[in-house]
Parts: C-alpha cells; sequence; structure tokens
C-alpha cells in the first residue's frame, strides 16, 4: 500500500499571516486536500499575532470544518506555563504538562467552551510545544475528545485509555516508503518560495495524501504493542540528533 500523508496546520488564531493562508486555502481546495487545523481557542501568545486580527475568524472555522476539514483544539491559551516534556518528549515547555488535574480541566473545559459557543466541534486534540501528560489525556476523554494527533508511531492506534493516537512525526514532505506520516506546518512565516514548495509537495504525494476522516473511518484501529514504545524512541532519538546538529551548525 505505501506511505500515507496527513497535512496538519498549526496556531490557527485571529492574528495569523492570512495573506499566506489565503494562497494556502486556495492550493487545499485545488486539491481536494482536507487538513488537520490546529485551532488555539483564545489565544494569549504574542508570537502568533503576526498581523491584523480577523474579525470573522470563528465564521470561518465553522466553514473549514463543513468543508470537511479537521478542528483540532491547539490547547487553551497557547501559554507555556511548565517546563514539563509531557507524554511525547519532544519539547521541555508545556500549557498542560505538570499541572493539578484541577488546573488542567479548568482550562479545557474553557478551551472547549469556546468551540461549542462557536458551533465548532472539537475533533482531535492538537498540543502546544507537544507536550501534555496522562491527566491531560484523562480530562480530554471526559470532555469527549477521542483523538490525539502527536506521537513519534508508525501508524494510528489506540492505547489503554481507548484514545486513538494518529502520529506526528514530520516538518515537511520526505518520501517513506510504509507507515502514516503527518506533516506538520506553521505558516506564519512562509514567503513565496516556501507557498511554492508546498504547492509542488500537494501535487507530488496529492495520490498518498489522507484526512483524519479516513482514518478514523477505518474499520478496526489495533491497540498499542510494545513495538510502538520501540518505534517512538527510535524515530524521537532520530528527530533530536538532526535538531542538535542543526543548531551546531547554526552557531558556526
Amino acid at each position: 500500500m505505501g506511505a500515507q500523508y496527513l497535512i496538519r496546520f498549526d496556531d490557527i488564531c485571529p492574528g495569523m499571516n492570512w495573506q499566506v493562508w489565503r494562497e494556502i486555502e486556495k492550493i487545499l481546495i485545488a486539491a481536494d486536500v482536507k487538513p488537520m487545523l490546529a485551532v488555539v481557542p483564545s489565544n494569549q501568545d504574542d508570537k502568533l499575532n503576526v498581523g491584523a486580527p480577523e474579525a470573522r475568524f470563528w465564521e470561518l472555522v465553522r466553514g473549514w470544518q463543513e468543508r470537511g476539514w479537521t478542528v483540532g483544539l491547539h490547547g487553551y491559551q497557547h501559554r507555556y506555563v511548565t517546563r514539563d516534556a509531557g507524554l511525547v518528549g519532544l519539547n521541555d515547555r508545556s500549557e498542560f504538562a505538570g499541572l493539578p488535574a484541577a488546573e488542567q480541566a479548568e482550562k479545557l473545559k474553557q478551551g472547549v467552551d469556546i468551540f461549542r459557543e462557536q458551533s465548532v466541534r472539537p475533533e482531535v486534540w492538537i498540543a502546544p510545544g507537544h507536550s501534555f501528560d496522562a491527566t491531560t489525556v484523562d480530562v480530554l476523554k471526559s470532555l469527549g475528545i477521542e483523538a490525539i494527533s502527536d506521537g513519534f508511531f508508525l501508524s494510528p492506534h489506540r492505547d489503554e485509555r481507548g484514545m486513538l493516537w494518529i502520529p506526528q512525526q514530520i516538518w515537511s514532505f520526505r518520501y517513506r516508503p510504509f507507515g502514516m506520516w503527518t506533516v506538520c506546518y506553521h505558516h506564519n512565516p512562509w514567503r513565496t518560495d516556501d507557498l511554492r514548495r508546498f504547492e509542488a509537495d500537494v501535487i507530488a504525494y496529492r495520490e498518498r495524501i489522507t484526512s483524519f476522516a479516513e482514518v478514523t473511518s477505518a474499520p478496526e484501529i489495533r491497540r498499542r504493542s510494545w513495538h510502538d514504545a520501540l518505534v517512538s524512541n527510535l524515530l524521537l532519538s532520530t528527530f533530536r540528533s538532526k535538531r542538535w546538529v542543526k543548531s551546531r551548525m547554526r552557531r558556526g
């Protein structure tokens, strides 16, 4: 069957780069690709505000969901308040990992309430900084969110709580012979060359691009097993090594 790919865009909020986003939308619509969109319910991270806020933001979010694009809950305020790497172990900063259950529950409930007040369904959890812990997962389940987009795995699976994990392991299209790979984008700094590269990749990989709806509608999704932890450790170690090399090269 070969590898399959999902496309995910993070940091969707009123003050994002709308000029670039409108071009991305055109590419996605033309290719009939249905991405996952990580929407921040109440953004308080100034780094994400790169332009004038879009007054029609929630109207647009509803429109994306009606189109069949998947809307994910991207934290609550996108504010990092702990140095806990959480379950995934990618970054040592978090909006949730390490906080008491009651505090996490209050923040997550407020985020979900904002979505529902705006008639938007939170379909999947997408953590800011890829950091959350077991308490976060328990609270998400209690709020009716049954899927997570994260983790260095090769295929979707359910954990011991019954939570569906859809892996997210790469930040640009790369050839892979097998597995499911979520490509995560942050479009705020994009320029013309980035848009052209994205369009070329979408065209080149179109036959391998799937959607959240197609993944979750599979007749049977397996349970997590020991080899998932092994693969996760291997892929995460590889990613960390590459990140370390790049940081050393930038330092000269």
